[in-house]
């Protein structure tokens, strides 16, 4: 079962037309929800990141905070997935309407569940910088919208290079994030976490404001930075994180980076995977 506007409906009853405008322009946004068995994870985050997505793109949903907590834990028991590890899937377009410039605001939207193992912490020794994708800063590049070809290409270049992950930089050398999670630079010692400023054009992931949010809570301080590559040092833990869990990072190429054993433990404490 899926939901599609609002109505619980089995998914191969679902046909979208040709002229939707997510697939004829990108014009939506998505987010990857995760539910632990009992509890829908980072609720709050995901709920501020779609507001700012359909306010951003000049959209407007027809749904409100509790109804869509409501449609959730529906389409969970409707799929028999109370108790069981799952991935959901919401993702938000514009009415059909017009070519580039739209005729409509109001959107529609499809939200999908289904089983998934949690994933385990994997610590990547191959790890590289991409060399086909770069970001830009824009007025949407923080959002999380359907248009995620950058991504794409950037899993396809993993796949080529046989690498674990790759870490992406805007046009002007500077990191800005992971193939699929934000990064982050960890001075333990100093209680210090530092991640890529958004003018990166680096995606503003549900992690990430968690993180600017809870990060006091636990004597950790978290600043934005604009870093090269080659400004990273062996006394920094790397990690990525998104909604799924945390990576950490050994070897970025053949540098060396610090060891992640006790910023595992912190992350852990704070996300409660």
């Amino acid at each position: 079962m899926i939901n599609y506007n609002g109505k619980l409906t089995p998914s191969d009853s679902v046909s979208l037309d040709i002229s939707n405008r997510a697939f004829q322009y990108g014009d939506g946004i998505f987010e990857t929800i995760i539910f632990d068995g009992n509890k829908i994870k980072f609720q709050e985050e995901h709920w501020e990141r779609i507001i700012e997505g359909v306010k951003g793109l000049k959209m407007e949903i027809s749904f409100t905070k509790s109804e869509f907590e409501e449609m959730q834990l529906n389409l969970l028991e409707a799929n028999n997935l109370i108790g069981h590890y799952a991935r959901m899937k919401l993702i938000i377009w514009r009415k059909t309407g017009g070519l580039y410039a739209p005729t409509e605001s109001e959107a529609e939207f499809i939200l999908m569940a289904q089983k998934t193992e949690k994933r385990e912490l994997q610590k990547l020794q191959k790890v590289g910088l991409a060399h086909s994708v770069f970001l830009q800063k824009s007025a949407y590049s923080h959002l999380k919208t359907v248009s995620a070809l950058p991504y794409v290409l950037a899993g396809i270049e993993k796949k080529e290079r046989e690498l674990e992950e790759l870490i992406l930089t805007n046009e002007d050398g500077y990191i800005a994030e992971a193939s699929s999670s934000n990064i982050y630079f960890l001075d333990y010692e100093n209680r210090v976490i530092y991640t890529p400023n958004l003018n990166t054009g680096c995606v503003n992931g549900v992690s990430r404001r968690y993180l600017f949010k809870n990060a006091l809570k636990f004597d950790l301080n978290i600043k934005e930075v604009m870093w090269k590559p080659e400004e990273l040092n062996s006394d920094l833990s790397v990690f990525t994180i998104n909604v799924a869990g945390v990576n950490c990072i050994q070897k970025i190429n053949k540098t060396k980076m610090g060891d992640c054993t006790e910023g595992l433990k912190l992350l852990e404490e704070i996300f409660r995977w």
